[in-house]
């Protein structure tokens, strides 16, 4: 049941809270970009509605400020408010359908607001992410089983930031949801639960917290890295998980550190961590990248905005490589300027939102190094088949070539100094380079997926 003292309150004073909140994590650029614009519409049961002025600024704030905002909610108490956005202008906003008559009443805490979009389904898999998918099915597939279960329980998801796990984590979530309606399933990061703790400490009476969490039956613990040196947080997680285990329910956890390299986390919690299966995620191969941004394209969200080639799907593959989270920001910044300016997407309008958002100049040099590593993975094969003058893979030859123009074009490297880094003499790089520009002018297909590997690496 929504709670009533939520329904009562005043939208404006409820917007207010988050603006607070959200001034205080994202930049002040941001902040103003984003969030000053928007205005709160009205209070529906336990639904926030929002006026935003355009569909590019919902489709950012969905898509890239849902962390911020559900942290924000957390450390507001509001863990229990919906938020919905309303385009200024657009069709008014539905209000939200009566629960049917004797339908039972979800239990537990909801899940993330704005994640709605993690599930399983959409989760796209590479050889980064195999094994953590595949355990996620099967703690979705053996919920409920008294045989298997232990074996993945806790399930331990780590990796760097922006890689996906909590996505995995909060795709179980729904996964398990889905199945049944009726669980007891709460999402918790770890400095929410630190704050909760010392409100409880201040009360002098911290039992009500344990047993608000050890009655769920799926617990989602997101973040135990934070947990080092926060002593009493850590006494009280160990409480509610020796509780969950004991009583065969199911923890999921992500964290930035395996088990074992958690600084500052009591040997007893890393046990507990440590008991079921433990999962690693990677940074997405180029291969992956380009998956990813083509699957993300084709969510609903994005049906009405300018379509986006091929070729700058690549650039963006290829400059997005340390999280899946720049990936998606970015294709997401590149559609939103093309629909602000009424233009269709193209590789200088990429240029300049990469640009924009990580201050690279566009005229520096780019190390020869650089150009190679990225043309063997466009070409899928490893740099050593690409560098290596007497590789037997006859499919090497042409990525070669490409490889020496692209580093005499871009990184104005010498031909000799081409020639030593594939250990041949500089009349041969210069004859390989001829041969690239030969083709490029009589092949307009070769011309364009040279061109779109120069673009995608400048």
């Amino acid at each position: 049941m929504p709670d009533p003292a939520l329904q009562a309150a005043d939208p404006q004073a409820l917007w207010s809270r988050l603006r607070q909140g959200l001034a205080t994590r994202l930049s002040e650029a941001s902040f103003q970009e984003w969030i000053s614009p928007c205005a709160p519409l009205r209070l529906d049961g336990s639904t926030l509605w929002i006026r935003v002025p355009t569909p590019s600024t919902k489709l950012w704030i969905e898509q890239q400020l849902a962390e911020e905002f559900n942290d924000t909610l957390a450390q507001e108490g509001l863990q229990e408010l919906r938020l919905a956005f309303h385009v200024d202008g657009s069709a008014p906003a539905p209000a939200p359908a009566p629960a049917p008559e004797g339908e039972p009443a979800v239990q537990g805490s909801p899940l993330p607001v704005l994640f709605q979009r993690y599930t399983l389904d959409r989760f796209v898999v590479g050889p980064n992410s195999q094994l953590a998918f595949a355990a996620a099915r099967a703690v979705v597939d053996s919920h409920g089983r008294t045989s298997g279960t232990l074996a993945m329980n806790p399930f331990f998801i780590y990796g760097g930031t922006g890689l996906g796990k909590t996505h995995l984590m909060i795709g179980i979530g729904q996964a398990l949801r889905d199945r049944d309606p009726g669980l007891r399933l709460t999402y918790l990061k770890v400095d929410q639960f630190f704050h909760e703790v010392t409100a409880a400490i201040a009360r002098r009476n911290t039992e009500p917290l344990r047993r608000k969490y050890q009655q769920n039956d799926v617990l989602l613990l997101d973040d135990v890295q934070t947990l080092g040196k926060l002593e009493r947080t850590q006494e009280e997680i160990f409480y509610v998980l020796e509780y969950l285990l004991q009583h065969g329910k199911q923890i999921i956890i992500t964290s930035d550190k395996p088990p074992q390299k958690l600084e500052g986390v009591h040997d007893r919690l890393i046990t507990r961590f440590k008991w079921g299966l433990t999962a690693d995620i990677q940074p997405p191969d180029f291969e992956t990248r380009f998956a990813i941004l083509k699957r993300k394209l084709e969510d609903p969200d994005f049906a009405d905005f300018p379509d986006v080639p091929d070729d700058v799907l690549t650039f963006i593959a290829h400059k997005a490589k340390g999280s899946v989270r720049d990936l998606e920001g970015l294709v997401t910044r590149v559609v939103y300027q093309a629909s602000f300016m009424g233009v269709p997407v193209t590789l200088e309008l990429a240029h300049a939102a990469f640009q924009g958002s990580s201050g690279e100049e566009p005229g520096a040099l780019v190390p020869p190094e650089r150009i190679y590593r990225l043309t063997a993975e466009t070409y899928g094969m490893s740099l050593m088949d690409l560098m290596k003058k007497k590789s037997r893979k006859p499919e090497a030859l042409l990525p070669r070539q490409v490889a020496m123009y692209l580093a005499r074009e871009l990184g104005q490297a010498s031909l000799t100094e081409i020639g030593k880094a594939f250990s041949m003499h500089h009349s041969t790089v210069m004859n390989s380079i001829d041969k690239v520009r030969d083709r490029m002018q009589k092949d307009a297909d070769f011309h364009k997926a040279v061109h779109a590997l120069l673009n995608s690496i400048q």
